[in-house]
């Protein structure tokens, strides 16, 4: 592998077959830190990958563990590069999300398929979306236009959960993890529905968690009408079941709560 920036990011003796580094990083102006250097602090660890921030870096290794998998992902898209896609486009849209330093797909020396994904950390001055102290009111108002601008431009995220949303100080809502986004020229009324769908969960689940549909009820409406509101289309009655739907298999997955009714 020619690209130091890179070769010590992958295991030893990867042949990198598909590579992007951004031009100060190629040119060696900028410098991606490594796995273990000091300051950089493991923030996921699981059998599918891991992914460590720090030194204003954040990277992120997806593992393949299975022979299928291994096999099957030789010949789709990288998610390294759906993403370097998606970050490319949500800049033209306007919409925050770090710049991305390093997309690579290589081949290990014994045949697994590495994928790696290096992007600019995160400002200390954003504010995640589970974790504004307002809580959920006037969340729908904020986030629906976005959204809408987003499908209306042909990109749907694929997990549009609080966790990956933020505001910068200037009241801009950015995203972050791309590596499911779809770009695509037409945003169809059901795919908008299921986005809207996930979303409206997802503010439920981290700020409300009522254990009756009341609850449930309201959080549809306030988001349903947001997003009408903003001039937007969505199967409504679909809108209401599948947000029951997310929040009761969440209930039961994570939380071990009965389903709401």
């Amino acid at each position: 592998m020619e690209d130091s920036a890179v070769a010590r990011l992958l295991p030893s003796g990867t042949r990198t077959i598909r590579l992007f580094t951004a031009p100060e990083v190629a040119s060696g102006a900028v410098s991606v830190p490594g796995w273990e250097d000091a300051g950089m602090q493991l923030v996921k660890l699981r059998s599918r990958g891991r992914a460590v921030v720090g030194n204003g870096v954040f990277l992120k290794e997806y593992i393949y563990c299975s022979r299928w998998e291994k096999f099957r992902r030789r010949f789709m898209p990288p998610r390294p590069f759906i993403a370097l896609a998606a970050a490319r486009k949500l800049e033209t849209l306007a919409v925050p999300t770090p710049r991305v330093l390093i997309a690579a797909r290589g081949i290990a020396p014994d045949g697994a398929v590495c994928d790696l994904l290096a992007t600019e950390r995160l400002a200390t001055d954003v504010t995640f979306g589970d974790r504004i102290p307002a809580g959920e009111e006037g969340l729908a108002e904020m986030l629906t236009p976005v959204l809408l601008h987003l499908h209306d431009n042909g990109f749907l995220h694929g997990d549009l959960s609080l966790r990956n949303w933020y505001v910068t100080p200037d009241g801009r809502w950015g995203l972050i993890d791309l590596d499911g986004a779809v770009r695509t020229r037409r945003v169809s009324k059901f795919r908008r529905t299921a986005e809207l769908a996930r979303l409206a969960s997802s503010c439920f689940l981290v700020y409300r968690r009522d254990s009756d549909l009341a609850g449930l009820n309201a959080t549809a409406e306030e988001y349903l009408r947001s997003y009408i509101h903003a001039g937007g289309s969505v199967y409504e009655d679909r809108f209401r079941r599948q947000m029951l739907s997310l929040v009761n298999r969440f209930r039961a997955k994570y939380l071990h709560l009965d389903a709401i009714k």
